[in-house]
């Protein structure tokens, strides 16, 4: 689950029709876009973007999505805007048409247009990114490990009261439970653990294990990019995830009282894979978003254009992509949060990444009745 963006409230954006590297998004009002715009936008998707071979590497994604709107009551609405209304039931047939016509979209991208109704939703989509971090760990204590992740306390999923980030942290308010999972070598890395919701752990052996989301102290969340801000660390432009790390670094003595503002607390639980958006599928690069659930349903399919910004080994582009809405957290309304995956180059663009995007949503014509 992805739970915060830490830079979010803190940076700087550019405007809804700004030009990126040349390409400047489309100036259109939500709803249903012409037959013209629809051929031009299907005509622009390109997989390899996404690290695809071909337009049918999108179906795993997509069936991924396809069950968890199964589970739904059909005639349920999950999408309602003044230009369309969906229920669960168009949701999943508008997702197992997709399906199978995404194996013919290579030789014929034109039929995407053809098959679906496309709608672009509201302009100005905030687009930043999330990644899997990865953790050096142990999972019995050793000295060079003092840093513990602890599962979920049985009292919190009954709705007691929890203690603090500081509490926890630093008053020993869990300690002598057998609550931990897992230590760790570094605290800043579990900050970033905490901020990303999800993670890989490499053992001292080399072996790995997937650290997953189980559940929070239920205390308020505030940014600490915005504290780190607000007390004159850093301007709003500067603000990244590289930029916290850096801070972190520079002063340590200052850390606790950093992350003491932000008594929000998250647990964790291991699993063998991952990472596992909120819908229970396992999650794509640069395909599965994070959403505001009242605003983009889970499983809702869409198309992206989106500036990714410069990483290690990795050009600026201008996506031209299918992504899901797979995962969840603190976003409200129009914002996506798209997961780039793990490495370095993967938590250097997500970083970053802060921009607006044009989002479009395709709806199988079978399932509007056309």
């Amino acid at each position: 689950m992805r739970l915060f963006a830490v830079i979010l409230a803190v940076v700087s954006l550019s405007s809804s029709g700004c030009a990126l590297f040349g390409y400047r998004l489309p100036d259109e009002p939500p709803g249903l876009v012409s037959d013209s715009r629809a051929l031009e936008l299907v005509r622009s998707v390109t997989p390899a973007q996404q690290g695809f071979a071909a337009w049918r590497d999108y179906i795993p994604a997509y069936e991924a999505s396809l069950k968890y709107a199964l589970r739904k009551p059909p005639t349920e609405t999950c999408f309602s805007r003044p230009w369309l209304r969906l229920t669960w039931g168009q949701l999943a047939l508008t997702l197992q048409d997709l399906i199978a016509t995404l194996p013919y979209a290579d030789a014929n991208p034109d039929i995407l247009a053809a098959r679906f109704a496309w709608f672009r939703i509201q302009p100005g989509t905030l687009l930043t990114g999330y990644y899997e971090p990865l953790l050096r760990c142990s999972l019995t204590p050793r000295p060079d490990y003092p840093y513990p992740l602890y599962a979920l306390p049985p009292e919190a999923a009954q709705g007691a009261p929890m203690p603090s980030r500081d509490q926890i942290d630093h008053g020993g308010a869990l300690a002598g439970r057998g609550l931990e999972i897992a230590w760790c070598d570094n605290p800043t890395d579990v900050f970033f653990l905490h901020v990303q919701g999800s993670g890989r752990m490499v053992l001292p052996d080399g072996s790995f294990r997937n650290v997953l989301y189980a559940g929070t102290n239920k205390q308020p969340y505030a940014s600490v990019g915005r504290v780190l801000v607000n007390e004159g660390w850093a301007s709003k432009d500067e603000m990244s995830m590289q930029k916290i790390r850096e801070l972190f670094a520079a002063h340590p003595e200052r850390v606790r009282g950093w992350l003491a503002q932000n008594p929000k607390y998250i647990f964790f639980r291991l699993a063998d894979d991952g990472p596992i958006g909120s819908m229970g599928a396992k999650l794509t690069p640069y395909v599965s978003v994070a959403s505001d659930r009242s605003f983009i349903p889970s499983g809702l399919p869409m198309a992206l254009v989106a500036r990714l910004p410069e990483a290690p080994g990795l050009e600026p582009v201008v996506l031209h992509g299918m992504i899901t809405a797979q995962d969840t957290g603190t976003m409200d309304g129009n914002h996506l949060d798209l997961f780039t995956g793990y490495g370095e180059a993967a938590a250097a663009r997500a970083g970053t990444m802060r921009d607006r995007a044009a989002v479009y949503v395709p709806i199988s014509r079978r399932a509007l009745g056309l």
